[in-house]
């Protein structure tokens, strides 16, 4: 999936399908304050808020919630590197501190959400809907599948209700004015072409080689840099959830009730098969003294004639593949011979949907107006939505139920093993009961931990740094398994000899000097650039090579250069043909500014969206901010050791 996106970022379906996740990741805190649990918890206490506690229980909770969807975002391509990417446990904890002082809030603003108005909500959830109806067994299923209370799940859903009215507290008053509309068209719209150069910091390395004076005066120079950290022994037992699949056989009525539960889950939204050809409106195509609106107009007339004319030919008997490879504006479709693949049902923009409900499979439509242009859109196959039934699902539900299972089996195995061990402090002999193996690691430290069974578990290797000698963990439960671990030695921090590290500091300080030697060899460029303006020239016999962007808005990642705010305001400022530089850490950018596409004006339909969205944005920063505000005049306290 991310190398998919990676590769075809600037398509047209990519574009709409990357709004979808971002959409649905800023959804993800809310998903995980509503399924935090309002009673019940219990464990150490990870954090306080004017008082307030919250609970180990409940940190893992939201914790894990937010891994999993994650996991689900990604499926494959999502591995643990990514938790600490995301900064989940972050994340998560200033989730949980958050909620705290919004309830508070609410609190003190006398918010409260009727019995009604609950009642109403909950009857609304899909999860509990049978025919469109709500549906008492359903509900019944999902709490005792999710071992809830009813009190607790109402509790939930209340304190979810109330923070989403205070949050709209802050959308009505937001305004939008019409230099800022103009300012969201322009970056999105006015386009740009790159020609650049670019190098890392070790493309032209120095012959220079270092006597052992140069070495050591570096070295007494940068003596923290050279530090061994502190490390630790332990010993620990890993109990992983995917060890205890294959014994676990669920019952039938296992597999009826938690399909029935989660019903929801499988529900297949409508779907379409489609192709289409693309024609962009390019008012900057335009010459003459015309307003701009007029521009737009003749523009968007001149995209409509083309459009017409194509699906003449089409109809008339042309190859519809080939004229989408040679004519269309998509190049991540237009390759395919327009070929869309198969999409669900709100991944297009309405008037695109809207068209293909009007066609039969096979049928080709009349040019369709989007804010991306005109589209002549073939439907080649339509599902309608549907409940997969329990028998296309079995295997999928079955192994769901082995996962939930396996997991708690292994925190009823941890826990056995924790209460055995913490009585004399033998890990060894509580893990061979429970026959498990131990595992006895070598020195580590926290920055080099190479612990290939423990993998990228920072709360593993934060308790391994915050316990005594010979103490024994409580379970540390993560979505894939549970460790409970023993430091059995450690080592204090230390600055080495030389001779210890010698190595090391030859190379941090080869890297350190190619990086000087490119940055001169990089001025040198910049300033043959900017007198000759030819990139071609300035870097004969250097093994570079001069590479090409298609067009990019301010709003876009720059094709094969990234999302690199210099180098994008630079740009945008830039006449065609003026040549400019960057300098992004160990990178090095020479370009020249070869084509540029005025914005031209917005039409209504792309104001209205501007003004949606601006307004949105605003009422979101308008309550982070008043959030942030309620943090700094607070009482927090946060255990870090425990998260």
């Amino acid at each position: 999936m991310l190398s998919a996106i990676r590769e075809q970022a600037d398509s047209w379906l990519i574009k709409t399908i990357l709004w979808m996740i971002i959409i649905a990741f800023v959804g993800t805190i809310f998903y995980s304050w509503g399924m935090g649990g309002a009673t019940g918890f219990s464990g150490e206490t990870v954090a306080t808020v004017e008082g307030e506690k919250i609970y180990q229980r409940e940190y893992e909770r939201v914790f894990n919630n937010l891994v999993n969807s994650y996991r689900q975002r990604f499926r494959n391509q999502f591995t643990n590197e990514m938790i600490k990417k995301f900064n989940l446990k972050t994340q998560a904890i200033e989730a949980l501190v958050q909620k705290k002082l919004l309830l508070l809030e609410a609190g003190k603003q006398n918010l409260k959400i009727s019995d009604a108005e609950l009642v109403s909500h909950i009857r609304s959830l899909p999860a509990f809907q049978n025919d469109e109806k709500f549906s008492k067994e359903y509900y019944d299923r999902y709490l005792q599948s999710q071992r809830i209370s009813p009190r607790d799940f109402e509790d939930d859903r209340r304190q979810a209700l109330t923070l989403d009215k205070l949050e709209k507290l802050f959308r009505a008053g937001s305004k939008v004015s019409q230099s800022e509309i103009r300012e969201v068209f322009t970056n999105e719209e006015e386009k740009a072409k790159l020609d650049y150069v670019r190098f890392n910091s070790d493309h032209f390395p120095s012959e220079k080689s270092f006597t052992d004076q140069e070495l050591n005066d570096f070295f007494q120079a940068n003596k923290k840099q050279f530090e061994i950290p502190s490390q630790v022994k332990v010993e620990y037992v890993k109990l992983a959830a995917k060890n205890y699949l294959a014994q676990i056989e669920p019952r039938d009525e296992d597999i009826e009730d938690y399909y029935q539960t989660k019903v929801a889950d499988f529900r297949v939204e409508k779907s379409y098969r489609a192709s289409h050809i693309l024609i962009h409106i390019k008012s900057s195509e335009i010459k003459g003294d015309a307003s701009p609106e007029e521009k737009q107009k003749q523009a968007e007339d001149k995209a409509k004639v083309r459009a017409a004319e194509l699906q003449e030919k089409i109809k008339a008997g042309a190859d519809f593949e080939e004229i989408a490879k040679k004519h269309s504006d998509d190049p991540g479709s237009g390759a395919k011979g327009g070929s869309l693949g198969k999409f669900p049902k709100g991944t297009m923009t309405p008037a695109f949907e809207t068209a293909l409900d009007k066609l039969e499979v096979d049928e080709i439509s009349e040019p369709v107006l989007t804010p991306f242009g005109y589209h002549i859109i073939r439907l080649e196959g339509r599902d309608e939505a549907h409940i997969k039934p329990l028998d296309a699902v079995r295997e999928e539900v079955i192994q769901s139920l082995k996962e939930i299972k396996a997991r708690q089996r292994v925190r009823r195995t941890a826990k056995h093993i924790y209460q055995e061990a913490e009585k004399d402090g033998n890990l060894k002999s509580a893990a061979e009961k429970n026959q498990v193996q131990i595992i006895v690691t070598d020195f580590f430290s926290k920055e080099k931990r190479d612990l290939a069974e423990v993998g990228n578990q920072p709360q593993f290797y934060t308790t391994a740094f915050s316990m005594e000698e010979n103490k024994v963990s409580q379970p540390i439960h993560t979505p894939e398994a549970s460790f409970i671990l023993k430091v059995t030695d450690n080592k204090q921090a230390y600055i080495p000899e030389l001779e210890e590290v010698k190595k090391t500091v030859a190379t941090a300080l080869t890297e350190q000097t190619n990086h000087e030697h490119a940055s001169l060899k990089f001025k040198e460029l910049e300033q043959k650039l900017s007198q000759e303006k030819d990139l071609e020239k300035i870097i004969q016999g250097l093994d570079l090579s001069v590479q090409h962007t298609p067009f990019f808005s301010r709003a876009d990642s720059i094709p094969g250069i990234g999302n690199i705010k210099e180098i994008k305001e630079k740009t945008f400022v830039m006449n065609v043909g003026d040549t400019s530089a960057a300098k992004v850490k160990n990178r090095f950018y020479l370009f020249k500014l070869v084509e540029k596409e005025a914005a031209g004006e917005p039409d209504e339909e792309q104001v209205q969206k501007i003004i949606q969205r601006l307004k949105r944005e605003k009422s979101t920063q308008m309550f982070q901010e008043w959030v942030e505000n309620l943090k700094t005049r607070a009482e927090i306290v946060i255990d870090e050791n425990l998260i």
